[in-house]
């Protein structure tokens, strides 16, 4: 098995999906599954940010007319059944099905297309980036992906290149930073941007708090609760995952 990695990068009013993750750069969404097969396409995606965007995103996302994951200039015809299976003030669970596609140029059909059966696939967006990790066996023809994906590529859209190689990915089992909480996130990356982690620290709790508009207490339960979810996942991961020979 090879791993193949590409990058499309979305200029503004490109895609009205990404609009909303360029408008608000907390806001990720990460695929938990997504599979496609001659039968049709299925798959799950956890969305996580402020409540506002939320809202916004899920009403596109949702549109059966709308395809999330085409590319290029060509209307796409499949229709798309999606099913909220959770929905909290910063986090949707979304999970999206389309019968055997009919003049679908989504991404993962794309795919499909050229590198056949036995695709595995993961994705995560973030502001302007949407990034894809495919799992495919050997032989598989990359080179006729990236060219398709190329060709079917919109002017306003760019496409990076990766890698091609070993399955690294996969073998690591870890946990991502979509899979905490949103407050809690959010609480993390403000102290590390701002320099509460560093040696010495460059900011206070109080004056982080302060910053963020929380109560002190607040944000220290956070980064507590953050903090010891972060040490649990990495000392439950596998010796090997650790240990680089």
């Amino acid at each position: 098995m090879r791993e193949f990695i590409f990058t499309i990068t979305y200029a503004r009013s490109a895609d009205p999906i990404m609009d909303v993750f360029i408008q608000y750069p907390s806001l990720r969404a990460q695929t938990i599954a997504c599979h496609v097969s001659a039968n049709g396409q299925w798959r799950l995606d956890r969305i996580v940010g402020p409540a506002q965007a939320l809202e916004q995103v899920e009403a596109i996302y949702t549109d059966g007319n709308h395809c999330n994951e085409c590319i290029g200039p060509h209307d796409c015809l499949t229709e798309w059944d999606h099913e909220r299976l959770l929905q909290t003030p910063t986090c949707r669970l979304i999970y999206t099905y389309s019968a055997a596609a009919n003049n679908c140029w989504s991404i993962p059909e794309l795919a499909h297309c050229y590198l056949g059966d036995g695709l595995v696939c993961d994705a995560a967006r973030h502001k302007n980036q949407y990034e894809w990790r495919l799992l495919m066996p050997d032989g598989a023809r990359v080179s006729e992906l990236y060219n398709g994906l190329k060709s079917e590529l919109k002017s306003d859209l760019s496409l990076d290149f990766r890698q091609v190689g070993e399955p690294t990915y996969w073998t690591e089992e870890g946990a991502t930073v979509a899979d905490l909480p949103y407050e809690q996130r959010t609480a993390v990356q403000a102290a590390i941007d701002r320099g509460y982690y560093r040696t010495p620290r460059e900011i206070s709790l109080t004056d982080l708090a302060a910053a963020m508009d929380i109560p002190m207490s607040t944000l220290q339960y956070r980064l507590q609760r953050a903090e010891s979810w972060i040490i649990q996942q990495f000392v439950n991961q596998p010796i090997a995952r650790h240990v680089k020979m």
